[in-house]
């Protein structure tokens, strides 16, 4: 496991791990001209290896849940590892998030990761050759680039995992005010998996469109609130959309915009961090296709076609308010 520091002259940095290309710490400036990391972490990186939290990890190769650890391909049914119920969550236990990376190339702003998932590893078809691309820009930005190809039809839906707290003084994320630019969200039963039904947010707790403070609704006695012990939803990011979601706290003045070329994005509030951390803590905004979206047809498929190439980038662009 190796270390990297990736950073531009305005004082923002993040160090990066090669073990499931973790990101350690983002460090921003607040509005005082203080610099502090704003995910949780371990400060000791050995503590990664029996993480329970997706803590900072790369997510492959599918992020979030498939409905009973299946699909079908081209006729053929592909059983993968049942690691959270009956469900595949995060790519399996083995994932990209217990991977150790290939350093392929790093410099004063730039990382990129590589490593070959080889065919059936933890269900999945085809060899596939996965490389992701960490940039810090001299505008602030930080860009997270996959690309990807297999040697067969596969499913891929890549995701990073780290979860914001800026303002690590305080060890809760209610008083964080966040926007999404989504009218629908995709309901869960209770084995947290959408089914296909898009639910309106109008009047009800998961309207973020104007931006409001996470802790506003996030206890209130609701269906799909009280399945989840708080906010674990894919939102459906409007079309056309420049910024998909913002975070900001008033205290430090931090403010993370969010764009991505992603269809969804999975609110967390880290409503089952325990240990070390504490519920509520950290929040989670994963960039990705729809959960169990292999079964569901309706929704836009996560297939790579054999020898043809993948491309999804975020970017998070750091300012104050």
């Amino acid at each position: 496991m190796k270390s990297f520091k990736i950073s531009n002259n305005n004082g923002i940095s993040v160090r990066l791990l090669s073990y499931a290309g973790i990101i350690q710490e983002i460090n921003l400036p607040d509005k005082f001209g203080k610099t502090e990391n704003v995910i949780l972490n371990y400060n000791d990186p050995e503590d990664y290896l029996d993480d329970k939290f997706f803590l900072g990890a790369l997510i492959g190769r599918y992020a979030n849940r498939i409905n009973n650890s299946s699909f079908n391909i081209n006729g053929i049914k592909y059983e993968l590892e049942q690691n959270e119920g009956l469900n595949h969550l995060h790519g399996g236990s083995n994932g990209f998030h217990k991977t150790e990376f290939i350093i392929e190339n790093h410099s004063e702003n730039t990382l990129t990761l590589s490593h070959l998932s080889k065919h059936l590893e933890c269900g999945y078809p085809g060899n596939l050759k996965v490389k992701v691309k960490y940039t810090i820009t001299k505008n602030n930005i930080f860009d997270v680039e996959f690309f990807a190809n297999s040697d067969q039809d596969t499913h891929f839906n890549p995701t990073i995992h780290p979860y914001f707290n800026l303002n690590p003084n305080n060890k809760t994320i209610v008083n964080h005010r966040l926007k999404i630019n989504s009218k629908k969200i995709l309901d869960v039963d209770k084995g947290f998996i959408p089914m296909g039904n898009f639910k309106n947010v109008d009047s009800t707790p998961f309207d973020f469109r104007s931006g409001k403070v996470i802790g506003v609704d996030l206890n209130k006695n609701d269906e799909q609130l009280n399945i989840a012990k708080g906010y674990d939803h894919c939102f459906i990011l409007n079309k056309g959309q420049k910024i998909a979601a913002e975070l900001s706290e008033l205290e430090s003045g931090r403010l993370i915009q969010i764009s991505t070329d992603q269809p969804g994005i999975q609110l967390y509030t880290g409503n089952h961090l325990k240990g070390v951390f504490s519920k509520n803590q950290g929040l989670c905004l994963e960039t990705q296709h729809f959960p169990n979206s292999p079964n569901v047809n309706s929704f836009p498929s996560t297939i790579i076609k054999a020898n043809t190439d993948y491309y999804s980038k975020t970017s998070y662009h750091f300012k104050l308010v």
